[in-house]
């Protein structure tokens, strides 16, 4: 008897004793779902138990609330997953965290057509007035076995791909990590990568066919596509084609980002870019594995410059009358709306917080705190400067070297970007190497794995700019919100209305009120100590009535000051046509919106400057003296975009922050890539030269209401040239890191293993 006809007389069989048991027994339901489980077994299909269900009956509906809230509370940032939860009555939750745009709610229902169920939006607010809406699923009734193909499915439209397909337990004690206990901070010459790959020839495999083994040379000439593992675990490649749409590769990204959890560097000839990432480490709660939308996203931008900037300096951002800071979230239109523009607002708040000792608290996020800081004081205070500007930059980010063959690019630090500390935005002056070599090393071997994450996505930024790896196809990211840009143009056409239009007396009367409350909160303590300290230098001792002469000195001088400065700004916009007030309110609402190409140009940027200058000298918290009022404007702006957004994610419109100062933060991105012309001592910062080491701060000067990293100190490794800083809290135990034998880019390679070591990693990826 042949085996199909077997199997059709068994398959016969079971469904006549199934039509039996019907008919017999009638409402034993568990007999039936027996014989039915029992039949699906020998036909070999995905059994689904009954769907007669009621689903407000089940626990998995009465729980769904409370398992939200808890998934939510341990993942407070950003964080896409599936996740799963099941209940004894055999009711299963499906939450589908951060879904990519591109995933549809239609979708979601074909794949769950067969199962009685209930799908929800659940939106979690992220930042002031930023959002994220998840997808929820109750399941009434499924097996482990459904449970598994469902997640596989989601996974499929969720990621472009089914590679192994994971998800989480909602009802564990699973949490997101923000500080990796595994070095995040790799330094890696262009000589070892050439040594490492080209001239010892690192053997890769495929996963389909391990008994084959090929070196990055031979992924060249045989133009191959896909990931492949190092023979020697350790390390991950992606081969992509060149000057291509990289969408003929989908299903590849998943694969690389499960795989590999930091980006080292790259190598191309003519025809391939192997893109080379560690072999993942960390678990993917430290470390969540690159977006798929986001590559899609990197891949699909033409612009060779990507900005993100928190400027409390904008002219109506900034000190309101209850002593918070608020400024509005300003992100390249191309990042409005996604991951990478959110993770970039987010990192640029650390800079400025954790460069400040963590004295500038924005008021929503609640960050963990480090547990030590780059600086023994408020960077701030440190240098006494009246102006800070915070940057990340990519000066340097990347270095890259064009042989005859072949090129190779590493990354300078895989940690973090370089720091720059300007003085002002007017003059990008830096405020000295030492600090912004002491605040990279911090920074870079903190262990944060957001800021990490910036690295890995501004690497492949340059490298798909580099390599012409284009994404033409559709993004379903909602468009740059058409109104943010001139927002308040209205609003600042008001304040320099208010400003044209005062009369000699109004100045005279909002003067006098100014200095008195700048005199009564920072004048007269200033006063008062440098009295002290000049009795204490020239041992005598100002008379009461010195003192009074010279607080009414002090009073008069900034009095006269205002008097002057809103003097000088009203003969100014009493010159100004209509048409120039109104181009120069416009400029002073979105001053990035104008290039500074014509003469015209030119004065309107020295006119707000000088604007901006009577506002400094005002101080924004007094601005209720002249009827204006800074929350209203805030309230106006927040409202105005509150509608903006993407399908699952909208990024914050504005910051709120506490203590802080005349500062500005951001990113700059730039698609360049530094070229040199030999593999040896082309840093300008190399690992050898002295790096002072970061000092942590001490528990007075720590954030009192943080918790501290959940993650313990790294351990010791040879790929960090520069000695962990000991912390000053038990969550970060004093370690000390040995210097390297040779120093990355000072022409002594060290062998692969001694930087990616070699041990065996329990399934080859997690």
């Amino acid at each position: 008897m042949s085996k199909p006809l077997r199997i059709s007389i068994i398959s016969g069989a079971i469904l006549l004793l199934a039509l039996g048991c019907l008919f017999t027994f009638g409402r034993h339901t568990k007999v039936v779902e027996s014989i039915k489980q029992q039949a699906a077994s020998v036909m070999r299909v995905e059994y689904i138990p009954d769907q007669h269900v009621a689903i407000a009956s089940t626990l998995a509906f009465q729980k769904q609330d409370s398992v939200y809230n808890l998934f939510r509370k341990h993942f407070r940032m950003h964080y896409q997953t599936i996740g799963t939860a099941t209940f004894p009555d055999s009711s299963r939750i499906i939450l589908i965290s951060e879904p990519a745009p591109f995933f549809e709610p239609d979708t979601l229902e074909r794949i769950l057509a067969k199962y009685t169920h209930q799908t929800s939006k659940r939106q979690f607010k992220i930042g002031y007035d930023g959002r994220i809406t998840d997808l929820m699923v109750v399941l009434g009734n499924a097996t482990t076995e459904n449970i598994d193909s469902l997640v596989a499915r989601i996974s499929k439209k969720q990621f472009l791909s089914d590679y192994k397909p994971n998800s989480i337990n909602l009802l564990s004690d699973t949490k997101r990590h923000y500080f990796s206990s595994e070095n995040l901070d790799y330094q890696i010459s262009l000589a070892e990568f050439d040594d490492w790959f080209i001239q010892a020839g690192e053997l890769f495999i495929d996963g389909k066919d391990t008994s084959k083994t090929l070196t990055v040379s031979q992924m060249f000439r045989q133009k191959r596509r896909g990931v492949y593992f190092s023979k020697e675990p350790g390390l991950v490649a992606w081969c992509i084609r060149r000057n291509s749409d990289i969408s003929r590769q989908m299903g590849t990204i998943r694969q690389f980002a499960l795989d590999a959890d930091l980006i080292l560097g790259a190598l191309r000839d003519s025809t391939t870019l192997v893109v080379i990432g560690r072999e993942r480490e960390a678990d993917l709660q430290t470390l969540p594995p690159l977006r798929v939308e986001t590559v899609l996203l990197i891949a699909s931008i033409s612009a060779k410059e990507l900005s993100q900037s928190l400027d409390i300096n904008d002219f109506l951002a900034g000190k309101m009358a209850d002593g918070r800071d608020w400024c509005p979230t300003y992100l390249s239109k191309e990042l409005e709306n996604t991951e990478l523009g959110h993770l970039l607002t987010i990192t640029d708040i650390l800079l400025k917080d954790w460069s400040e000792s963590g004295t500038i608290q924005e008021s929503t996020y609640h960050y963990p705190s480090p547990g030590y800081f780059p600086f023994d004081q408020p960077l701030f205070k440190k240098l006494g400067l009246e102006q800070l500007v915070y940057n990340w930059n990519t000066a340097n980010t990347m270095y890259a070297i064009d042989l005859p063959r072949y090129t190779i690019y590493t990354l300078n630090r895989t940690g973090a970007l370089p720091v720059s500390y300007f003085n002002s935005q007017e003059r990008s002056e830096s405020v000295g190497a030492t600090y912004e070599r002491r605040a990279g090393n911090y920074f870079a071997t903190c262990g944060n794995t957001d800021i990490a994450r910036v690295v890995q996505y501004t690497a492949l930024y340059q490298l798909f700019m580099d390599n012409g790896i284009r994404y033409k196809g559709k993004l379903l990211h909602p468009s740059f919100p058409s109104n943010k840009p001139y927002l308040l143009a209205g609003a600042c056409w008001n304040m320099l209305n208010i400003f044209k239009n005062l009369t000699d007396d109004q100045i005279e009367q909002v003067s006098d009120s100014m200095a008195n409350i700048h005199f009564n909160n920072y004048g007269e303590k200033e006063v008062h100590r440098q009295m002290r300290r000049h009795e204490a230098e020239y041992n005598f001792t100002y008379s009461e009535e010195d003192q009074k002469r010279i607080y009414q000195d002090v009073h008069r001088q900034q009095k006269s000051r205002i008097v002057s400065e809103f003097h000088s700004v009203r003969s100014l916009l009493k010159g100004l046509s209509d048409d120039n007030l109104k181009l120069l309110a416009r400029y002073l609402s979105y001053p990035r919106g104008t290039t500074i190409n014509s003469q015209a140009a030119y004065n309107r940027m020295m006119q707000a400057r000088k604007v901006n200058e009577l506002m400094r000298v005002i101080g924004k918290n007094n601005l209720t003296l002249l009827g204006v009022n800074l929350a209203e404007v805030k309230n106006y702006y927040v409202q105005s975009l509150s509608k903006s957004g993407g399908r699952y994610l909208k990024t914050p419109s504005i910051i709120i922050t506490y203590n802080d100062m005349v500062t500005t933060g951001g990113h700059n991105i730039s698609s360049k890539i530094s070229r040199v012309s030999s593999t040896t001592n082309y840093k300008a910062q190399s690992s050898s030269s002295p790096t002072p080491s970061a000092k942590p701060s001490s528990p007075a000067t720590s954030r009192p209401t943080t918790t501290a990293p959940s993650s313990g100190a790294r351990p010791s490794s040879s790929n960090t040239p520069t000695q962990r800083p000991t912390t000053s809290t038990s969550a970060r135990p004093t370690t000390t890191t040995s210097r390297p034998t040779s120093v990355p880019g000072s022409g002594n390679t060290r062998t692969r293993s001694s930087v990616i070591p070699s041990s065996a990693r329990p399934t080859r990826g997690f």
